[in-house]
């Protein structure tokens, strides 16, 4: 019986599946945001379109008078809905003479470059939500103190710190989020932490520079030079029916191969945006 051999045409897809494997973990490691919001791509199934989240008010703790009855009370449920409805691709075409003269595999070198433009596409998508912060009383979308010059400062902290705790957040699993411009100002701040200053044993994500008020602070140019942003990782869902896919096609007319990176997933702003606070310029 003669010896079958198993190249390159055996292994491939497997060879691309290990690549998608690595394109989907650098992407979460490269996004800043992603650990910052909630997570719900384990209710992504196949054959759905969208997610809903049911979410309801709470119960009104009464006395119980002598003889008297209790009133019996009810939740009224709504729910959030993330549409399934992003699907954002890369794509790269790579002549073979590019390919073997080169010396860098080009090819590894474009994906993770790939997978790092989407996750800070990723991120542009996460910040579009913040900015669906709630504009009903009372109001998540204010004002800076400096109303001048738009530099973030204390009383600005203190001002999205009392909407959150007003329903009824932790502060203290809270994130702030600002721009490359607000950076000095944030750490010019008397109260804020370095991230340096953690120690060993504290973990810092990725855009971390420290902590105001047990607020961890993230610096991200996803956000412009006018608008900061506080909120809890549940002010945000987001949901990967899809995670990132690698593919490729050989192009004979080029004499190269076609690269393709996409995924498909959703973004959404949950309790009605009450989660999150905005501070700009222009409210």
């Amino acid at each position: 019986m003669a010896d079958t051999l198993m190249g390159v045409t055996e292994t491939s897809a497997a060879a691309l599946a290990n690549i998608s494997n690595m394109a989907q973990l650098y992407l979460q490691q490269a996004s800043k945001l992603i650990p910052t919001v909630s997570d719900f791509s384990n209710l992504a199934v196949k054959g759905s379109s969208s997610i809903k989240l049911p979410r309801s008010g709470g119960f009104t703790v009464g006395a119980k008078g002598e003889n008297t009855a209790v009133d019996a009370q009810a939740l009224t449920y709504a729910a959030d809905t993330i549409s399934l409805d992003q699907h954002r691709v890369i794509q790269f075409l790579l002549e073979d003479i590019a390919d073997e003269q080169a010396m860098i595999s080009v090819v590894q070198d474009s994906l993770m470059k790939a997978a790092a433009d989407m996750a800070f596409d990723i991120d542009k998508l996460i910040k579009a939500e913040f900015d669906n912060a709630s504009a009903a009383a009372p109001d998540h979308v204010i004002q800076y103190t400096d109303a001048v010059n738009e530099d973030i400062e204390l009383a600005d902290i203190l001002a999205m710190r009392k909407l959150l705790i007003d329903q009824n957040i932790d502060p203290r699993q809270c994130f702030i989020g600002v721009g490359s411009a607000q950076e000095k100002n944030m750490l010019g701040i008397d109260n804020m932490i370095s991230a340096e200053k953690y120690g060993s044993n504290s973990p810092i994500l990725n855009g971390e520079i420290g902590q105001i008020y047990g607020m961890k602070v993230i610096v991200s140019n996803v956000f412009n030079t006018t608008s900061s942003y506080a909120w809890h990782p549940s002010s945000v869902g987001f949901a990967f029916q899809q995670g990132v896919r690698t593919q490729s096609l050989y192009d004979l007319a080029n004499l190269a191969t076609r690269y393709s990176l996409d995924y498909l997933a959703g973004f959404e702003v949950l309790d009605s945006g009450k989660r999150v606070v905005k501070i700009e310029e222009t409210p």
